[in-house]
């Protein structure tokens, strides 16, 4: 074989690679809100319309949604209060943010191409990207599951998971209000 060829090839494989490995989203060091060269078309404050979209059964409203000036692109930003000490957002905020994005695709008929998550400290933009959009179907679907009972899961405690749990001190039966 060509060593021209083998080398084509190899840069071919690389790129490939390099496109299957990329991360799901970047991180900004900063609070950073709005979105650059796009305006704000909506913003969830009183009174505002909930958007609904019922093929997918989802309803939600984003803090704010951009249009891009040019290309006309719908970009959703979610504001967080919470402030992060690691690099990775919540993964259930990632979920929050990838319902708005399917929302959007189904309201307005385009799907956008990235979105924001904004944190006291750290902003992520997270694109929308097919391997989110699955694991939030496969989660919905599993939610709507055990909503009708026909599956039950059981938990299983664990420190790096319940860490930053919602149910914290809650309903949790395993971390009651214990330290």
């Amino acid at each position: 074989m060509d060593v021209a060829l083998q080398i084509g090839i190899l840069i071919v494989i690389v790129l490939i690679l390099g496109l299957c490995i990329k991360p799901q989203y970047r991180i900004k060091h900063k609070k950073d809100l709005g979105v650059r060269f796009a305006s704000p078309i909506y913003a969830d404050q009183k009174g505002t319309k909930l958007l609904v979209a019922p093929k997918l059964q989802l309803q939600g409203k984003p803090d704010y949604i951009f249009q891009t000036w040019f290309l006309k692109k719908y970009i959703p930003l979610e504001i967080k209060s919470a402030t992060l000490k690691e690099d990775i957002p919540h993964l259930g905020d990632v979920y929050q943010l990838a319902a708005y994005f399917l929302i959007i695709e189904e309201v307005y008929g385009q799907r956008p191409p990235y979105g924001k998550l904004v944190y006291a400290n750290k902003t992520f933009i997270i694109k929308n990207t097919y391997k989110v959009r699955k694991q939030l179907k496969n989660t919905l679907d599993q939610m709507r599951k055990m909503l009708e009972g026909s599956i039950t899961v059981q938990a299983e405690p664990s420190f790096i998971k319940c860490k930053h749990c919602v149910c914290q001190h809650t309903v949790c039966e395993f971390n009651k209000g214990d330290n």
